[in-house]
């Protein structure tokens, strides 16, 4: 079972060592706020692919089992929340030129971030609302990827990691969608 406010904690705790790190290796706040955040959302996609993988990963979708993914989505939900700070900071400081068409879907993958663990025990069962949820959020992560790669951030340069998230990230959801397409599977 997973301890959630264990988990709570260590994530808490690698995020303010994210942050330190990038404190102390950095003199210009901008570029603390920079690289706090760049890896801050590194942190989040591991979890988000540990939940997506737990939620793959469990075979009759009992309460227990649905619990511990739940208890991942609150700790996604935390980390990534913490992200989009840092985020905005580095907006903030270093006059990162937003445009609001392209925020639109990553509006909406944070509300949804919010919204769901709060809705989980509701939706238990329904697993076609998962299913939005994980490839939707999978799919905005993805994009972010690709944007990166493509040189599409202010202030962010391309990089191998970028092409490995991307990589990660679309197997991923490919083998979610297979999952859920297997005939005669009792969960997903």
């Amino acid at each position: 079972m997973i301890q959630l406010k264990k988990w709570l904690l260590i994530g808490i705790t690698l995020e303010a060592a994210i942050f330190l790190i990038a404190y102390l290796s950095f003199s210009d706040l901008g570029e603390v706020f920079c690289h706090a955040a760049r890896y801050s959302g590194r942190l989040s996609l591991i979890v988000y692919l540990i939940a997506i993988w737990h939620y793959m990963a469990s075979k009759s979708q009992s309460d227990a089992q649905l619990t511990g993914t739940r208890s991942l989505i609150i700790l996604f939900f935390v980390l990534h929340y913490i992200h989009l700070f840092l985020l905005g900071m580095n907006v903030n400081l270093n006059a990162v030129t937003l445009i609001p068409f392209k925020l639109a879907g990553g509006a909406l993958a944070y509300l949804m971030i919010l919204l769901y663990p709060l809705f989980f025990e509701r939706i238990k069962h329904k697993k076609a609302i998962h299913a939005i949820y994980f490839l939707y959020v999978g799919f905005v992560m993805a994009m972010t990827y690709i944007a990166r790669m493509n040189g599409n951030f202010e202030g962010a340069a391309p990089e191998r990691f970028h092409k490995v998230g991307l990589a990660v990230v679309l197997a991923s959801m490919a083998f979610f969608i297979y999952r859920l397409m297997r005939p005669n599977r009792v969960a997903i």
